[in-house]
């Protein structure tokens, strides 16, 4: 199970042009960077807070959890597959079985949860009926977002994709139902109350280590690329980062100068607009 979500509300203008895999950048904020390994203020903060990884069994979810459990938190991880869970997950993972398109299933997963990291996803060629984008990337994400709320959880992390608002004309047809379920799931979140991040990754690529500094920028312009590691490491990085709620940003990977830490770059960035505007 993946999510992701897409923000169609949200139009930035660039105070700066920017040249991303040879494309113009036209629009979003001046892109904050940091050397890679560096993390949040969020590192010696997590407490044994409990985390509800949804698409734990995934490719960057499996990072997610295994960071957060260095990191001390408690990891629950919601799960089709109980037996594939125990067999890729560290030990001591609370697993839990469950289904983001059966609401009913959801709300004993979400007892005692502070945190919410949601990185499912239906899959661009998934031929399983009922198991598509609309299934998963968008009402998946929205069972999960109403849930999350009936249990007062404090934030909700949502694992979109860059180019979410462009999915009409994006040039890979097969992904445009993805990235539009994924806007759907992003807007319903923005305008469901709860406190959240929205991580729109560039194309993630999967090998362990990427490009050496990451790279966070707003407007949803060309999305670069970043591996599942690091994307990993940015979702862990936001949880309990009053700097980090209420903003959309995308994450990318480049080489080049960096300086600072997670957490100042998750402060450079803008709020997002209220749904109404």
């Amino acid at each position: 199970m993946v999510t992701h979500m897409g923000n169609g509300t949200m139009t930035r203008r660039a105070t700066l042009a920017l040249v991303v895999l040879g494309l113009s950048l036209g629009c979003g904020t001046v892109p904050a960077t940091v050397a890679d390994g560096a993390t949040g203020a969020a590192t010696d903060a997590a407490s044994g807070d409990l985390v509800l990884v949804v698409g734990a069994t995934g490719r960057t979810g499996i990072y997610a959890v295994e960071q957060l459990v260095d990191r001390g938190y408690r990891v629950r991880a919601l799960v089709r597959n109980p037996d594939k869970a125990r067999a890729a997950l560290p030990a001591g993972v609370d697993v839990v079985v469950g289904d983001v398109r059966d609401p009913a299933t959801l709300d004993p997963a979400m007892q005692g949860v502070k945190y919410v990291i949601s990185a499912i996803g239906g899959g661009a060629r998934n031929t399983v009926a009922g198991n598509g984008p609309e299934e998963v990337d968008h009402l998946g994400n929205v069972h999960l977002a109403d849930a999350a709320q009936r249990a007062g959880v404090a934030q909700f992390v949502l694992v979109s994709s860059g180019s979410v608002t462009h999915a009409a004309d994006y040039p890979v047809p097969f992904m445009r139902p993805v990235l539009a379920a994924k806007l759907k799931s992003e807007d319903y979140l923005r305008a469901s109350g709860l406190p959240y991040t929205v991580v729109r990754p560039g194309a993630l690529i999967d090998e362990p280590t990427g490009p050496g500094h990451i790279v966070l920028r707003q407007g949803d312009g060309p999305p670069g690329q970043i591996s599942r590691v690091e994307l990993a490491r940015i979702s862990v990085a936001v949880l309990g980062s009053a700097a980090a709620l209420g903003k959309t940003f995308e994450a990318a990977a480049e080489a080049g100068e960096a300086a600072g830490d997670l957490e100042a770059l998750f402060a450079a960035l803008q709020p997002d607009p209220s749904p109404a505007q």
